[in-house]
């Protein structure tokens, strides 16, 4: 009898072994399958397991608002901070000089600079500075900002291809101190000539708020619009970013149909915000959306809010 006991007991005690075993086995197997999930979420997988829902409420939202997806979705999970930014300061006369000396191909002295003041909504803290030199007018509407534009426009038809346009206009650009270190980003038609878009960058994000747009007439520049910023560094605390996925649903579900068909040609991790008189502001992360018909959205990383 005792000897039965103790087998009984044996059989008893590696059962209880068994369960256990299997009780973290299973357990470890969830640990995974959420890890798995995890990951996949940070790949910015849309066919990742559990997220079937997700991916049918992203399909729908782009059906009924009438877009493709023409890119793939980059991946998400990262933790990062806002950037902080001053803008940049200059002083008019001595990007006129370099502006004349690139310009007119020519060592002579820079011709009398007129200046013109127009306030904004008679608040005298608020002006357009307007230096005419020569055939040439520049505009600063506030701190970082310059219009440059030639007194007589030529028609800005365009003529040649924008790979030829933008070789020509990098050998522009790499002559000037303050416009050379710009990346070419992407490229519009308009009705009136081509435009060359460029953005800054910083520890290798995209600063879409400091951006130069660049106007064509045929190969040479007639023109461009400037902001540029001076980026002082992250700050300190780091969030995590939403998904590409949600950003990407956020926005459908403000976008306003339109009558044309039209989808995503561009879908990046960056900074944005809007044009600021003040002397040092904090940039979020945005994922920025264009679409092929020219529009561009920046989506708040943190929020989820569509930046205005």
């Amino acid at each position: 009898m005792k000897a039965s006991e103790g087998g009984l007991g044996g059989e008893v005690m590696d059962l209880s072994k068994a369960k256990t075993l299997l009780i973290v086995t299973f357990l470890f197997l969830n640990i995974f399958l959420v890890s798995q999930i995890l990951l996949d979420e940070g790949r910015g997988n849309l066919a990742s397991f559990g997220r079937n829902e997700e991916m049918s409420r992203l399909e729908t939202a782009l059906q009924e608002a009438g877009i493709s997806l023409d890119v793939s979705l980059p991946r998400g999970g990262l933790r990062i901070a806002h950037l902080i930014v001053e803008p940049w300061r200059f002083q008019p006369e001595d990007i006129i000089y370099e502006l004349w000396s690139v310009l007119e191909k020519d060592e002579t002295e820079v011709p009398p600079i007129y200046e013109e003041y127009d306030s904004i909504a008679n608040d005298e803290n608020l002006r357009i500075v307007t230096y005419l030199f020569g055939d040439y007018t520049l505009v600063e509407r506030k701190e970082g900002s310059l219009n440059l534009r030639a007194l007589e426009e030529g028609s800005l038809l365009q003529t040649n291809s924008i790979e030829e346009l933008q070789n020509s206009a990098q050998k522009f650009l790499n002559d000037f101190s303050f416009l050379n270190n710009f990346i070419y980003d992407y490229a519009q038609i308009s009705q009136k000539g081509p435009i060359l878009n460029y953005r800054q960058e910083y520890e290798e994000f995209p600063l879409y708020a400091g951006y130069l747009q660049l106007y064509m007439h045929e190969l040479n520049p007639a023109g461009f619009y400037l902001y540029r910023l001076d980026p002082i560094g992250f700050a300190e605390q780091k969030r995590e970013i939403i998904p590409p996925s949600t950003a990407l649903v956020r926005f459908l579900e403000t976008y306003n149909k339109s009558n044309f068909k039209t989808s995503i040609i561009e879908f990046s991790l960056g900074y944005y915000s809007q044009e600021y008189d003040a002397e040092r502001w904090e940039i979020p992360p945005v994922w920025r959306i264009r679409l092929n018909n020219g529009e561009v959205y920046y989506v708040n990383a943190f929020t989820g809010n569509l930046e205005r």
